[in-house]
């Protein structure tokens, strides 16, 4: 049996590589950019759970179908088509995922600490980061980039290619969507409190068992690279974030840096000194290597199991 999620992932991931960023018209018609501001142009402050439930999915379900539609519908007994189809849902599982880009500017920010060039690097961290990086000090600027580096590397590469496994593009895309309502609604405060609720849980709910994952192989690869993970560390501040899922991935990066990761008057995760130069660089390392270990994992499932041919839950492409 050809493994088509098999050839699905290494199309994605041989574009992510060749062309990061999106630029242009390729921007524009990104269904990210797309339903974030579908989530922006419909929302109304101070509005209803109601409300949030209707522009969730009037933000998602139209991008999702449009993106979905070839590979749902189109009949691929034909070679070409399959061939045409299999390069498509490549794409779309690149447009789900954003690997390079991330490390890329993580090590943008790394090279500016380390020339000495403070400014442009806060102007690099604020790409990454909600927090305003101008009021603090630069060691807790080193942990709002590293701790966006973990949670990005959760939402924006192992939870879509999870999705990948269990429901072929469809779900990767399913996944991204999901999260960019996060991105867009699903704040605590007001005036997004009771419209963002929904885009908040729905982003938990598909979150949660990629963040833990996540999180195990992030100390799996600390062992590989021969630093001993902490699990006492990883135990003891799992659970300290406000978000059920972020605090996952950053008490397993603490465990293994020794460093600790702190946002001012939110949460202070590990025992350590805040980070360093030569701690970014590490975390750009054990970032490189938890991507590298989840996508050997993933290999292995879509190679010795068989009956993965269009994802674990069921067949949500056409190809047959």
């Amino acid at each position: 049996m050809v493994p088509y999620l098999l050839i699905t992932l290494t199309i994605a991931l041989i574009m992510d590589c060749l062309y990061p960023m999106h630029k242009g018209l390729l921007y524009l018609i990104h269904p990210v950019h797309l339903t974030y501001e579908l989530a922006v142009r419909l929302y109304r402050p101070y509005s209803g759970r109601l409300w949030g439930v209707v522009v969730w999915f009037s933000s998602v379900t139209p991008i999702l179908l449009i993106y979905s539609s070839p590979i749902i519908t189109v009949p691929l007994s034909n070679p070409i088509l399959l061939t045409i189809i299999l390069v498509y849902a490549g794409f779309m599982v690149k447009l789900s995922i954003s690997l390079r880009l991330l490390l890329s500017i993580v090590e943008d920010y790394s090279k500016a600490v380390n020339e000495g060039d403070l400014n442009r690097a806060r102007g690099i961290a604020q790409q990454l980061v909600r927090r305003n990086v101008w009021v603090i000090d630069i060691r807790h600027v080193n942990s709002a980039v590293i701790e966006s580096l973990f949670e990005s590397l959760v939402d924006g590469f192992t939870s879509p290619l999870l999705y990948l496994l269990l429901l072929g593009p469809v779900g990767a895309l399913l996944q991204r969507l999901s999260n960019t309502m996060d991105s867009a609604l699903g704040y605590t405060d007001e005036p997004y409190r009771r419209v963002g609720w929904f885009s908040a849980r729905v982003d938990t709910v598909m979150n949660y068992a990629p963040a833990r994952l996540t999180a195990l192989l992030i100390m799996l690869s600390g062992v590989v690279m021969r630093r001993k993970p902490r699990l006492n560390i990883y135990l003891r501040y799992k659970s300290i974030t406000r978000s059920l899922n972020a605090g996952h991935p950053l008490a397993a990066a603490s465990s293994v840096l020794g460093v600790k990761l702190e946002k001012i008057g939110e949460y202070s995760i590990g025992d350590g000194e805040l980070p360093d130069t030569t701690s970014l660089l590490t975390a750009i390392e054990l970032a490189k290597f938890t991507a590298v270990l989840f996508i050997i994992m993933l290999a292995l499932c879509l190679i010795l199991i068989p009956s993965i041919k269009y994802g674990l839950l069921g067949s949500l492409i056409n190809l047959h």
